[in-house]
């Protein structure tokens, strides 16, 4: 529930709150926890966005911008140690050493920021207790599914149609086919309606 809440204010949220959200909870964080966030999350934007220092707002302002590149950036490196990390180039990875508590206690201060509390109201910060943004975050996920599966109908019956046109063309091209007479088979129809052989009306 927590994790759903600060995925849902990274979506929804302006950059400035998720800035200043961020700049609270890195603020909660010890000197080392601040430095592998630096580290770490400085590994995933260009050296021009770079924090140079690892101070709270320097911090949120380079992690909002990873952010606002790539979502997910910031959950996925919280949780996992970033890139770096999966390739074992800095030792033992950032999730290995921190991982969920830091996840936790990012994530528990951003929804109890005081940005969280202005935009969604207090309850916001607490999981247990239900909010109107967690309807709406199961209804963009029920939408996103109605939509993939009306598309599939959709495709469903228009291959459905095709098939039936065909069988129609089928069906007309045997009745034609055998009014007409014709073939090898010298079947009648027309064919013997005029004649048989060809010879037409006798005059």
């Amino acid at each position: 529930m927590a994790i759903d809440r600060y995925r849902y204010l990274l979506r929804t949220a302006p950059p400035d709150a998720v800035e200043q959200a961020h700049a609270e909870a890195f603020a909660q964080l010890t000197p080392e926890q601040r430095r592998q966030v630096l580290t770490e999350v400085g590994a995933t934007v260009p050296a021009s966005e770079r924090a140079t220092t690892d101070d709270p707002q320097s911090l949120a302002r380079m992690a909002t911008r990873a952010e606002m590149r790539n979502p997910g950036t910031l959950e996925n490196t919280f949780r996992s140690g970033g890139p770096g990390a999966a390739a074992g180039a800095r030792g033992p990875s950032f999730g290995s050493m921190m991982g969920s508590s830091l996840l936790g206690t990012v994530v528990g201060v951003v929804i109890g920021s005081a940005v969280a509390n202005a935009m969604f109201g207090p309850a916001f910060g607490d999981p247990t207790t239900p909010v109107a943004e967690d309807a709406a975050a199961a209804g963009e996920g029920e939408a996103g599914e109605a939509g993939e599966a009306g598309a599939d109908a959709g495709a469903d019956t228009e291959a459905a149609g095709m098939d039936a046109g065909g069988a129609e063309a089928a069906g007309d091209d045997g009745m034609f086919g055998g009014f007409f007479g014709g073939g090898d088979e010298g079947g009648g129809g027309l064919g013997d309606f005029f004649g048989g052989d060809g010879g037409g009306f006798d005059f």
